[in-house]
């Protein structure tokens, strides 16, 4: 089962992923676009795995989730990875980094002990385009990526199925743990 775990984007963040979408395709930009019910940030990549170790990172989820205060996140920025050569991907993503990467650390550490291995950089973005093709001076059409800031609230952490199809992934929700933490 391929999957991965992330933060579900709210729809004001997807509208604003759609427009972006638009304005690149416009400027000639070719790739792949996720749909509007597939944005979100990715925490963690696990590929094809057993649904034993399904089981397992949902178990890890609800027991770190538990102890993680709900925090704002404010998309405000674009990018695109990799960060030398043509793009691949182009994102948004959030100036203010400091919770999600906190998040990510809580949950990274006891998935190592359960035999995942990951990145050590996280940079936390959502996808606007998995590019294929670039106009010339793409890399001024993405500096002036123009959209409009959006501040929601994290409040749980979700994993998913991806099934590939010719006609782009499909994502299925297995579980979804909430965050519920308290400030002291």
């Amino acid at each position: 089962m391929r999957t991965f775990m992330a933060i579900k984007a709210p729809e004001e963040v997807s509208k604003e992923i759609l427009k972006v979408q638009k304005v690149l395709k416009d400027e000639g930009f070719y790739g792949s676009w996720p749909s509007n019910s597939n944005i979100h940030m990715t925490l963690f990549f696990f590929g094809d795995i057993s649904s034993e170790k399904v089981g397992k990172i949902s178990k890890i989820m609800d027991e770190v989730s538990k102890n993680v205060v709900p925090f704002q996140l404010k998309v405000d920025k674009a990018g695109f990875f990799p960060s030398r050569g043509l793009p691949r991907v182009v994102w948004l993503g959030c100036s203010e980094e400091e919770e999600i990467k906190r998040l990510y650390e809580k949950m990274r550490n006891p998935l190592k002990k359960a035999g995942f291995n990951f990145e050590s950089r996280f940079t936390p973005h959502i996808t606007v385009g998995r590019i294929k093709g670039v106009p010339k001076m793409w890399k001024e059409k993405i500096s002036e990526i123009t959209f409009k800031e959006v501040n929601f609230r994290c409040d749980a952490v979700e994993l998913y199925h991806s099934k590939l199809t010719p006609r782009g992934a499909i994502y299925t929700l297995v579980h979804r743990s909430e965050l519920g933490g308290f400030k002291e």
